[in-house]
């Protein structure tokens, strides 16, 4: 397919028959999987050319596909129309990807910003914090924990004590 330029930095998601794709501050597309050969002009299910990420990578919950610039724009679309649902700026440095679990978008900002949105079709901020530290790589998920490679220390957030006591 063509219509990716530069350096593509970002990892696809696939949802509900689509790849989600970016093309460094061009263009969100979404492309049917189903087809053979060049598909550029018969698969492009849809595309956003509004605030396209240049480094980090879509992330979805099978309804929705959340996308965060580098500046800090947080925008949500619909997975299967493109349609925007919301935006909201963050006036904060990106270049960790967005993550999603249990419902809940997880955001780490360049300077330490820690920030949960709730995943859904309106936007809803519901935990931030300042760490003391630098994020550029995406957080990792376990069934307890959140670990965190920051510039200077490896974090982990979760509920370990409980862990603990389980292996005494």
């Amino acid at each position: 397919m063509d219509g990716f330029g530069g350096e593509v930095t970002s990892s696809p998601v696939f949802e509900n028959g689509l790849v989600i794709a970016i093309s460094p501050s061009e263009k969100l597309l979404a492309i049917r999987s189903d087809g053979q050969g060049d598909v550029t002009k018969t698969h492009i299910a849809w595309t956003s050319e509004e605030n396209v990420p240049d480094i980090t990578s879509p992330v979805s919950d099978g309804d929705l596909v959340y996308t965060l610039s580098t500046p800090g724009v947080l925008t949500c679309f619909d997975v299967k129309e493109g349609k925007k649902q919301w935006q909201h700026d963050f006036e904060l440095e990106f270049h960790s990807s967005p993550s999603l679990a249990e419902g809940r978008l997880y955001l780490f900002s360049l300077k330490g910003t820690a920030i949960i949105v709730e995943a859904g079709r309106q936007f809803k901020e519901i935990f931030r914090t300042e760490m003391v530290d630098t994020f550029s790589a995406s957080p990792a998920f376990s069934p307890n924990e959140i670990l965190m490679r920051g510039e200077t220390n490896l974090w982990c957030i979760g509920s370990a004590g409980e862990k603990l006591a389980n292996k005494n």
